[in-house]
Formats: C-alpha cells, structure tokens, sequence
C-alpha cells in the first residue's frame, strides 16, 4: 500500500492514481489559466512571470503523465470508446465496493 493511500484509506479509501488524475486535471486548468493571463497581459515584467510559472506548470504535468504511462494508469493511444468502456467499469466497480 502507499504512502497516500495510508494516509487516507481509513477515511475515503483514496488511491494514488486517483491522485495522480487529479493533479493532471488541476495542472490543466492552472495552464489554461497561466495562458490566459500570459496572453492579456501587457507588461514585460508581468508576462515573464506568467511565462515562468507555466513553464513550470507544463513541466509537472509531463512528469505526472509519464508517471501514469509507467504505471499503467492511462493509455492515450486506445481508442476513445475503449478509454470510456474502462472508466465506465472502474466507476461501477467502485460504486459496489461503496454499496458493500
């Protein structure tokens, strides 16, 4: 068991590639956010932070999605019904564990 699943397990049975799914979602909506204001901002000294910072976002989210592609928590390359019937069964199983 991991770390973070030690840590929460008791409370809300948690895992790490729930986790994991998380972060990546909330990295996407910080870039777009970042870009967003990268790209009305006006000054100079504004538009290097947010570029930094998106910078930074981008580089988090590849080392988050190479993390789930070693782990086998994803696969981009499956066709995108295929990714939906997988979902769609990770959400069933869980909704009878939550039922037991």
């Amino acid at each position: 068991m991991s770390f973070f699943e030690n840590m929460a397990k008791e409370n809300i049975g948690i895992s790490d590639e729930v986790i994991a799914k998380n972060l990546i979602a909330s990295a996407t909506g910080a870039a777009n956010a970042y870009l967003n204001a990268l790209m009305t901002s006006t000054t100079p000294e504004v538009r290097a932070i947010y570029s930094s910072s998106l910078s930074q976002i981008i580089t988090g989210h590849s080392a988050l999605t190479e993390l789930m592609m070693k782990r086998e928590w994803g696969d981009p390359y499956i066709e995108p019904k295929e990714q939906l019937g997988s979902v769609y069964e990770k959400v069933r199983i869980s909704m009878e564990e939550i039922r037991q």
